[in-house]
């Protein structure tokens, strides 16, 4: 009997552990870190494998903390297969190593993505019940550590920063903050119980989405302004269509707030790969 509970415990442990993986915040950032370090032109699998090993981790301790705090702590959630111990002893095996790619990468490419890279666990450790309780970190702590991700992946394989590269990482940033604001709309009923002072509770859900579209539009007209300086090639403003024409269709079209929060999911990985052939044109078909 005491062999079957044991068992029936590993089991649910692990069952736990993989829970707080979120495929649709983990995914996006090591693909972010990929990304970076393709724009860097040849790329070293090593380097760029560590670096996106640590950007999942960092994730990975966010999930786990935010799962920590909304079960433990704002008794938000109606179950968590893990017990605080457990949590906690996942929260440092999966800190320690992402602090072991941090030293790696030091190592082999420098100071830059190091401390380009080292940040991200801080923000997944304040996630919660910090960061997600103000307005501002609410809206821009999961999309800085994208454009981190970005920056740090092409400082991977490059050693330094590029000008094109911030330019880049900086029309991220707005962007996925209009996302943000989008999918905090999705959980208004639940923030305004808990609370949470998410950018809708502050503004009221009416306001909120014309301030996710202000952030797409800033994210496009810093992205005009990038191009018209030279920074970055004009045909990089082209790639502005795709989330300015998913906010057009969202405010035409009068969409529900999941469709148009799924519409430009799709609209930002459109953007990026459209972004990314006109940095690189030569790997065209």
């Amino acid at each position: 009997m005491h062999e079957r509970s044991r068992r029936s415990r590993l089991r649910r442990t692990t069952r736990g552990l993989a829970a707080h993986v979120q495929l649709v915040f983990f995914l996006p950032g090591v693909a972010m870190s990929f990304f970076g370090a393709l724009l860097a032109g040849d790329v070293t699998v090593s380097t760029a494998a560590v670096h996106g090993l640590a950007i999942g981790l960092a994730i990975y301790v966010a999930h786990l903390k935010d799962g920590y705090v909304d079960y433990y702590v704002r008794e938000e959630d109606l179950d968590n297969p893990l017990s605080p111990t457990e949590i906690r002893a996942a929260i440092g095996v999966s800190s320690a190593t992402f602090v072991s790619c941090v030293a790696f990468l030091w190592a082999t490419t420098g100071t830059v993505p190091a401390a380009l890279t080292a940040p991200l666990v801080v923000l997944g450790l304040l996630h919660a019940p910090h960061l997600d309780a103000a307005p501002a970190t609410g809206v821009l702590d999961y999309p800085l550590g994208i454009s981190l991700a970005i920056a740090g992946g092409y400082a991977t394989q490059t050693g330094a920063l590029s000008a094109q590269v911030i330019a880049i990482a900086a029309v991220f940033l707005p962007l996925l903050a209009g996302i943000n604001v989008l999918l905090d709309l999705l959980d208004y009923d639940h923030d305004r119980r808990v609370p949470k002072r998410t950018i809708p509770v502050v503004v009221g859900p009416d306001a909120a989405r014309p301030v996710a579209w202000a952030f797409v539009v800033a994210a496009v007209a810093l992205l005009i302004f990038s191009s018209a300086l030279g920074i970055l090639p004009p045909q990089a403003a082209l790639a502005g269509v795709f989330p300015l024409g998913a906010a057009v269709a969202c405010v035409m079209g009068g969409l529900a707030t999941d469709r148009a929060v799924s519409l430009f999911i799709g609209s930002t990985y459109l953007f990026a790969a459209a972004l990314f052939f006109a940095l690189r044109p030569g790997l065209l078909p």
